[in-house]
Order: C-alpha cells, then structure tokens, then sequence
C-alpha cells in the first residue's frame, strides 16, 4: 500500500509491505559480486559479538541464496547459517541444484521453504479474525488486516512440503493467518500422514494465537517461534491503537504454551529490531514496552525458560539437538562466556550482561578485549588470532 493523504492521492511519504520494492534498488543499490563474501562476514562477526553461533536466514530471494553461497565456497562464514528460501522461489533454487540438507558446507545448509502469510501488527498488515482498535487511514471500522494467499493456495503449497519432507516456515502474525497454517497443516497430515519428526512445521511470531489455536498446533505438532522483543518496542502502540490491552497482554504468548508443556523458540527478526540475544532473554522474562509497561504479565517466562528457548529448543527447531544447545560431551562447543549468569543476577540486569566470548566449536571467535578469561579459553583465543 501506498500511503496518500485524505481526498488525494499524493503520497504521505508512508510504503507499507511490497509497496517498499518500487523505490528499494533506488535506495538499497545491489552489492557488487565481490564485495559480497566480506559483508557476510562481517556480519557474522557482529552476530559473533552478540553471542550467537547459528543464524537463520528466514526468507531467502535467489540474490541472498548467491550471496550465501560463495561466502560458504570461500570460506567466509564464521557462524552457521540456515537459509529458508522463499516458497515462491523454489523452482528457480532448484534449478540451480540447491539441495535441501541436514549437513553444512561452509557454514551454509538450506533447511526448508518459508511462505509468508499475512504482515505485521505494528504496521496493522497482520491479519485479524478481530478487528484493529483504531483502523489504518483509508480502512473501515471493521478492518483486520488482509491475507497474503487464498486458503487453496495455502493449503497447495504446505500439501507439497510435507509430501516431500520438507521443513515449512509460516510466518503468521494475526490469528487469522495462523487460521490458515493451522487448517493447512491438518490437511496435509490428513493426506500425507503425520510425522513430525521428519518435518517439524514452524509458525513464525504467532504473535497473535488464540487459547484454542495452541491447543490444536500442539496437537500437529505445529512449533512456535515467538518475537517478544515486540512488547518492547511496540507494546505501548499495540496497546494505544493496534489490539487494546486485552489483546495486546497476549502478544506472543510464550507462557501460554509453555503451560502446555510445548516446546518453542524466540527469536529477534533482524533487522526489524537488533539481533540482541540477551535483550531478546530480558524482554521474554519481562515483558516490558518502551514506556515502562508490562505487556502481559501472565506471558513472562522464566529466566531459564527464554534461555532455553534461544538455546536447545532453537537447536531442535533446526532438527540440530543433537550436537548443538546445550554443553554436553559430544556436541560441537558453540557456546557464549558472559559476565554474569542470567539465571542468577536480576531480571532487570539481563540485559546489561557482557558477551565476554563466542566460542564455534570450541574456538573463539570473539573475544571481549577486556574480558578476562581462563588460561585454556585466553590461549585458545590467541591461536584463533
């Protein structure tokens, strides 16, 4: 949509969703083939910095996919990356033989197909089975959002994933959009089988999930992974003009299905918002907006519950338990030092913790220059330089 003043139709300035590709290569140029491999670098870097040793790529075009891989052929990653192509796309990916794998080369696997089901509550493009408390300009009183894909489609596209096995990631902010997924993904288990050890479908945000909705996803064994550092940085608007509190108290709802003994992850969506872990843990534990609100009380996690989540839940979301997640013998020693534990200093004070150190299979690869580290760990990190 492009935005336009009343009773006009000059622009306001405002693009929300696709209408943003129109003017995007006039701003963002493409980057130069060579220059490509050094940018992923460093962004691995400063992924690094923050603690991370596994990135997902959530919606890769067939630009990101070529960008991807030569940085993997020349060796340029220092984190993992799991990219997840873009449904639409993935006949032009396999014509170019990219296979779907379980293995990295590189530091690159492609681990499934993202669809994208509707847009954002802060921008009220998700889609709502309710309406929005205050309409966008331009929209009735009645508006919730759109979708993205008619339910045929829908149904079509996650059909196809599960009869080849692969990983489907849904992005569904509204409950409507999550409607879709859900309603899709029982079809196909209906057609297809269920095994969802072999295909472990993600709904990504589900940001707006109903009671009843987690009931069922955790019936079809649908994974949530949810965005909680949306209480920070637009739990004041969701509250003011987006869904009222009532609805806005709810936005991802972790506690609701860790009640359910369901396993989930968090996650940031950068760049929306920075790839700060220990802000995302901060935010999960306490819910709090810019304005100094707690959005939803009753949806804090524990301090040990977001940990997880960012750690051996986020391992199995990627079917990588098995050798990532927790420090156990025979894993691959991904693993951040900090300057304190979050389990013990105060929810307040999560945030404000250090990366001292970045670890990718049991080798630095960021070190905190005044940190101050054990002997093995200091004389590990100067072989690494």
């Amino acid at each position: 949509m492009i935005v336009r003043y009343p009773g006009s139709r000059e622009p306001t300035g405002l693009l929300q969703e696709a209408a943003w590709a129109h003017v995007r290569l006039m701003f963002f140029p493409t980057i130069p083939d060579h220059l490509q491999p050094d940018l992923l670098r460093r962004t691995g870097e400063y992924y690094a910095r923050l603690g991370i040793t596994t990135a997902q790529d959530g919606a890769t075009g067939v630009g990101g996919m070529k960008m991807l891989r030569a940085a993997a052929e020349e060796g340029a990653l220092p984190i993992d990356v799991v990219a997840y192509p873009i449904y639409q796309l993935a006949e032009r990916l396999r014509a170019d033989a990219e296979p779907f794998r379980r293995s990295y080369v590189g530091r690159l696997r492609v681990g499934g197909l993202k669809i994208i089901l509707d847009g954002s509550p802060q921008g009220k493009t998700a889609w709502l089975t309710e309406p929005y408390l205050v309409p966008p300009p331009g929209e009735p009183a009645g508006y919730g959002g759109v979708p993205l894909f008619a339910d045929d489609d829908v149904y079509r596209m996650v059909a196809e994933c599960f009869a080849r096995s692969i990983q489907l990631l849904a992005h569904a902010n509204g409950d409507a959009a999550a409607e879709q997924m859900i309603e899709a993904v029982a079809r196909a288990e209906r057609r297809h089988g269920r095994d969802v050890e072999a295909r472990r479908p993600v709904m990504v945000h589900a940001q707006t999930v109903r009671e009843d909705q987690l009931d069922r996803m955790r019936s079809l064994g649908i994974f949530p992974s949810f965005f909680p550092t949306h209480c920070f940085y637009w739990g004041d608007w969701d509250v003011a003009s987006v869904l009222g509190r009532e609805r806005a108290y709810r936005i991802s709802p972790a506690r609701s299905a860790a009640r359910r003994g369901m396993r989930f992850s968090l996650h940031n969506d950068a760049p929306v918002v920075p790839p700060n872990i220990l802000f995302l843990i901060w935010n999960a534990v306490t819910r709090l907006s810019r304005g100094g609100e707690v959005i939803g009380p009753d949806q804090r996690l524990t301090p040990a519950e977001a940990l997880r989540a960012v750690t051996l839940d986020a391992a199995y979301q990627h079917f990588e338990e098995a050798t990532k997640g927790s420090i156990e013998v025979g894993k691959l020693a991904d693993m951040a030092v900090l300057s304190a534990n979050p389990l013990r200093v105060a929810p307040g004070a999560i945030k404000d913790i250090a990366v001292l150190a970045t670890l990718k299979e049991g080798v630095p690869i960021h070190v905190l220059e005044r940190a101050h580290l054990p002997d093995a760990l200091a004389a590990g990190a100067a072989d690494a330089r």
